[in-house]
């Protein structure tokens, strides 16, 4: 057998993963993404020292991912060096992948954990129609917003004991002060942290 050429090799590779799950993406699904951090241990290709929680110092790979919710079928990984973790610099892997299916089959709605709530991140899936839930860092204008919100719940709370939602939405102003997205914020319960995610409006 020969060696298959890299780009090749990814091309067909992508080609027979689409290919197979193909009829589910028929029905309505959910896209998750992730990042994960793989420390490594040797010389690797790409290895490199950058975002690492568990092993600080050790070169690894960052491993971006985007899977069919539920099911939990991988519709690929992109495999980068240890310093591309920011969630943006995966985006073009999910965005050829989507690309490459019929309008469709695409999901109904992506979601993710807080470091796709950027504006960068957010921006894209505007720009190309597809609706997004992602949890948002907790930065001074989320932190305004989330007090804001439990305020008001605690004044509505305390004049309908009985009626009180779990649960409020703001339109807000995101940090360019230029584009309105819908922002849900949530209580958790007693003593706990609130917690907001962001969507389009």
């Amino acid at each position: 057998m020969k060696r298959i050429p890299e780009e090749i090799g990814l091309k067909w590779l992508q080609a027979e993963i689409i290919d197979c799950i193909s009829p589910a993406l028929e029905l309505p699904w959910i896209l998750d993404i992730d990042t994960t951090v793989k420390p490594l241990y040797g010389h690797q290709q790409g290895a490199e020292i950058g975002y690492n929680p568990q092993k600080p110092g050790r070169p690894s790979h960052i491993y971006h991912s985007y899977f069919v919710a539920n099911l939990r079928i991988s519709l690929g990984v992109e495999v980068l060096p240890g310093k591309k973790s920011a969630a943006s610099q995966g985006m073009a892997g999910l965005w050829q992948t989507l690309e490459a299916l019929t309008r469709s089959r695409w999901p109904t709605f992506g979601r993710g954990d807080c470091g796709y709530g950027s504006e960068t991140v957010m921006r894209e899936f505007e720009e190309r129609q597809l609706p997004y839930l992602f949890k948002l860092r907790h930065t001074p204008k989320v932190k305004v917003l989330v007090n804001d919100c439990m305020r008001a719940r605690h004044l509505v709370a305390r004049l309908r004991r009985r009626l009180a939602s779990h649960g409020s939405e703001h339109q807000s102003q995101w940090l360019d002060e230029e584009t309105s997205r819908r922002v849900s914020t949530r209580s958790p319960g007693k003593g706990a942290c609130g917690q907001a995610s962001a969507s389009p409006p």
